[in-house]
């Protein structure tokens, strides 16, 4: 019976995608809300089974013209519990939050007569199915099935305003790009076949050194163009197009860590690895972490700004994983750690934005300041966001980039200093101009957008909103307490 609650998990967001394409109006609004608990507290049911350390493992169906390679199976343990938490959590607060966004009081996006929303919540809750089911993956073929159906999903919503030319544009754009993904990932999961006769994350450890090199690599090009990492980064910020929810979610729960999850699935399944092949990892995180720190001086759209800082975040969780195969296991905890400690500070900081588009019709750096005096809740979970994104305790980054310092000091090499010097200016820059961003558009005189924000019937029933992004304040301070078991574990 608890094998079977993962296939309970899974199927919920399934089945509630299609219930949510069916309905209009204020049932389909409060459906929204409920069936993301629904698929919150099952995933939790099933993550209480697993935090002890044991596995979980659940066969759909067989593909018998696979033989015994074509078992379609589940399993959870506790790096896939790690990102389950995640996927869910934010997945409901995201949801939650398109309720009242998705609607005529959006001054940037107004939606009239809930035009286009049926067809939103299908993709947005197939989208969690699918990072449901790419958690949950028990070998590299339903891996890949899910993987491709992230993408699906991220190239509906990221294209929704289908009436802007641009966002059809960004769509098809990060469907191009990450495909590239997909195309690697297909070469790799063919040669483990191959060589192996299977799909398992076992066969990994079965094939020869230089062919699990040659696999390895092949599968750090697909996370590299999932979760844009230099030079297959630009469908990222074009992705911002897309409404905030969804770039809320693509962020902190979906697309992108869909990448620096395979990468952590398969450095700890496959034994072994040359350390030239980790250095290539940990300087290809580097340069992204870098590159994305410099593109965030020039924005001046606040969500283009976050893209960009994602990207840098994920750079941060590409070399800690690396650091496994350098001989860090500290390293490879804090890569796995930001992946949701970063989750909850970033959707905090995309669905603040969100409201502030919202309520202003803008999201213009240079066009906001003084936000504080006429959005305090949202201004003080804004600069809460940019805190803990930054790494400042005793929020949730401060825990996994000092857990990253750890692992960083437990190497030994030439590298180290080096290594050492590039992340602590990213650390010590970020901040700062983090910390700029916020002052300009928190503090200071009412901008003309600020002050014509009004407090009337329009904006009545958007409080609640509010008392979401509260409560994402709130994980900012929880997140590292609820993996931590699960970290124990790795």
């Amino acid at each position: 019976m608890e094998s079977e609650i993962l296939i309970v998990v899974l199927a919920f967001p399934i089945l509630g995608a299609f219930l949510l394409s069916l309905l209009r109006g204020r049932v389909q609004d409060w459906l929204a809300f409920l069936l993301p608990v629904l698929y919150l507290a099952a995933g939790i049911e099933a993550v209480r089974a697993v935090v002890n350390g044991s596995s979980l493992q659940a066969t759909v169906t067989r593909l018998p013209w696979l033989d015994e390679a074509g078992v379609f199976s589940l399993r959870l343990d506790a790096l896939s519990a790690i990102l389950l938490l995640v996927v869910l959590i934010i997945g409901f607060l995201v949801m939650a939050f398109s309720i009242g966004y998705m609607g005529p009081r959006n001054k940037e996006h107004p939606v009239l007569r809930h035009e286009g929303n049926s067809r939103y919540y299908f993709f947005l809750s197939l989208f969690i199915a699918s990072m449901v089911g790419l958690a949950l993956a028990a070998n590299l073929f339903v891996l890949f099935f899910f993987w491709e159906a992230t993408t699906l999903c991220s190239w509906a919503l990221i294209s929704h305003y289908s009436r802007r030319p641009f966002a059809v544009m960004a769509g098809l754009k990060a469907l191009i790009m990450t495909h590239v993904g997909g195309a690697f990932f297909m070469i790799a999961i063919a040669v483990l076949f191959g060589l192996t006769g299977s799909f398992s994350f076992e066969a990994l450890r079965q094939v020869s050194a230089e062919a699990k090199v040659v696999i390895f690599l092949l599968l750090l090009l697909a996370a590299t163009a999932k979760s844009a990492q230099v030079p297959l980064f630009t469908w990222l910020p074009d992705a911002m197009e897309a409404p905030t929810p969804i770039s809320a979610y693509l962020h902190a729960a979906a697309m992108v860590k869909a990448g620096v999850y395979l990468m952590a699935r398969v450095i700890i399944e496959s034994g072994e690895l040359p350390g030239w092949s980790g250095s290539v990892m940990a300087a290809a995180g580097l340069v992204t972490m870098l590159v994305g720190l410099i593109f965030c001086f020039y924005q001046d759209d606040l969500k283009r700004f976050l893209a960009y800082s994602t990207i840098a975040q994920l750079g941060y969780i590409m070399l800690g994983l690396s650091l496994f195969i350098l001989g860090s296991k500290t390293g490879y905890v804090a890569g796995v750690f930001h992946i949701a400690c970063h989750s909850v500070a970033k959707a905090l900081l995309f669905l603040s934005v969100g409201f502030i588009g919202m309520r202003l019709g803008v999201k213009s750096i240079s066009r906001i300041s003084g936000l504080s005096k006429k959005m305090p809740i949202t201004s003080f979970c804004f600069m809460i966001g940019l805190l803990a994104v930054t790494g400042i305790p005793p929020f949730s980054c401060f825990w996994s980039k000092l857990t990253l310092v750890m692992g960083i000091f437990s190497l030994k090499g030439a590298a180290v200093p080096l290594i050492s010097i590039l992340f602590y200016a990213e650390i010590v820059l970020a901040f700062l101009w983090y910390l700029r961003v916020g002052q300009n558009v928190l503090f200071g005189q009412p901008s003309e957008a600020v002050a014509a924000i009004e407090h009337d019937r329009a904006t009545a029933g958007t409080g609640y909103m509010n008392l979401l992004l509260l409560a994402l304040a709130l994980l900012t301070l929880l997140m590292p307490l609820i993996v931590y078991p699960f970290l124990k574990a790795l």
